[in-house]
């Protein structure tokens, strides 16, 4: 018994379960065709045409600052990969996915052994609770947007949540890279950089006036150059004619009324942050875990708000705040599930973690049997293509749920042929015209 006990805690395990989530999501990821923007991406932005050199990326993202937007960091990823062959971005994007899950356990369990269970738990959380799941987990333009954007941030708040908690300091060589990555994570998304910046300047108070400690020189530099990152990206001339709503009072209100709604969808966890700090209160867990949920929960807010100042708030825009709102729950949990007599605490997590499992028997029938209508439309439209067929006509299939990347994507206008989904999907396999029905 002493001997499985030890097991349940192990490194090993933990491994194994994410070698799982990395079989699960390169499976679903190898199931998600190309799709949209997929399309869109394939050509470049300076002078329309097919992008097949790492060289013509570069025109492509100047002119897309001028006509999309500034996030060029993560629109130059994805011009990058596709021009490879879809099965490497598979293997990537899984990895990731794996990777995702390992620094949420690493930022919540910190110094504590490994919790294989806790792990778990935030995979099926992260498939049960995320708006619009297959734009960003899995379709490719999303996920480098969105999952690989949440990955660099958590990856970024790493060094910060260990110095805060753990009295740690990186070496010289770790600073060095920091700061470069700072800049890239700064020109990455726009929510994303204010969430970061957000608990940046929390931890910074948090340790100025409690612990009375000011900011390492590493610090501020890498403040500084995710700043620099914002700027070059928020500068972009798209950014302010595409990216910002109208700036009335009346047009703020409704929008910050509308983001406060979205968050609500997070319900089961904002009512699981009070009572997991009443009992971290009640049970005498140390002041710097309580504070470091604090700025956590404060991060996932800011990260959702100031989408108040976009156009519109998506479903996938919320992955920032999710990813920050179940982190400062899973802090607090980790410890309680540490101390004595955590067997309610476990009993919660197994209970929980069934309930949200429940859900991938939901998804996964629906990203399998769309990706086989969208494989019969391919090998339709690419067989009508190699007979010169000009016009094709292909059926628009539609996903059942949210966890299909199709869900919510215009993957074909049917009442518009000369619409930008048919003309990039045309171009793509050769073809004048695709008509959609």
């Amino acid at each position: 018994m002493k001997k499985l006990l030890a097991f349940s805690r192990s490194r090993l395990l933990l491994i194994l379960f994410c070698l799982g989530f990395f079989a699960l999501m390169l499976l679903c990821t190898h199931w998600t065709d190309l799709i949209a923007d997929d399309y869109r991406y394939c050509f470049s932005y300076a002078d329309d045409t097919r992008i097949e050199s790492v060289a013509q990326i570069f025109p492509s993202m100047a002119a897309h600052r001028q006509s999309m937007n500034g996030r060029v960091v993560p629109h130059f990823l994805v011009q990058l990969f596709l021009l490879l062959p879809k099965g490497i971005f598979d293997v990537v994007n899984a990895l990731l996915c794996a990777a995702l899950v390992w620094l949420l356990h690493e930022l919540a369990v910190g110094k504590g052994l490994p919790n294989p269970v806790l792990a778990c738990v935030l995979f099926f959380a992260l498939w049960a609770f995320q708006p619009d799941f297959g734009q960003v987990f899995l379709w490719l333009t999303g996920a480098v947007n969105y999952l690989w954007c949440g990955v660099f941030s958590l990856l970024w708040l790493l060094p910060l949540v260990k110095s805060f908690r753990d009295d740690w300091t990186p070496g010289t060589a770790l600073k060095v890279l920091y700061a470069v990555f700072s800049f890239l994570v700064g020109a990455y998304s726009e929510n994303g950089t204010v969430a970061l910046v957000a608990m940046w300047l929390a931890f910074a108070a948090v340790d100025w006036f409690w612990f009375k400690k000011r900011p390492a020189l590493w610090k501020l530099l890498a403040l500084v150059l995710m700043l620099a990152g914002f700027l070059y990206m928020m500068s972009a001339p798209a950014e302010t004619v595409n990216k910002s709503a109208e700036m009335t009072v009346k047009v703020l209100l409704a929008n910050f009324l509308e983001t406060g709604r979205m968050y609500l969808r997070f319900w089961p966890l904002l009512l699981c942050f009070p009572l997991f700090y009443a009992l971290a209160l009640y049970r005498g867990v140390d002041l710097k875990t309580r504070l470091l949920a604090l700025i956590l929960l404060f991060g996932s807010l800011a990260g959702q708000f100031v989408l108040t100042f976009a156009m519109y708030c998506a479903g996938r825009s919320m992955h920032i705040a999710l990813l920050l709102l179940l982190l400062s729950d899973t802090v607090l949990l980790a410890r309680l599930y540490d101390l004595p007599g955590r067997n309610l605490v476990i009993a919660l997590c197994c209970v929980g973690g069934l309930l949200m499992a429940r859900s991938l028997f939901i998804g996964l029938p629906d990203i399998r049997d769309t990706h086989a209508l969208l494989q019969y439309n391919e090998d339709f439209i690419t067989e009508c293509a190699a007979r010169g067929e000009k016009e094709v006509e292909l059926w628009r299939p539609y996903a059942r749920t949210s966890w299909s990347a199709l869900e919510g994507l215009a993957y074909l206008n049917t009442e518009d042929p000369a619409d930008w989904p048919n003309v990039y999907m045309a171009k793509f396999y050769g073809v004048d015209k695709v008509i959609g029905y």
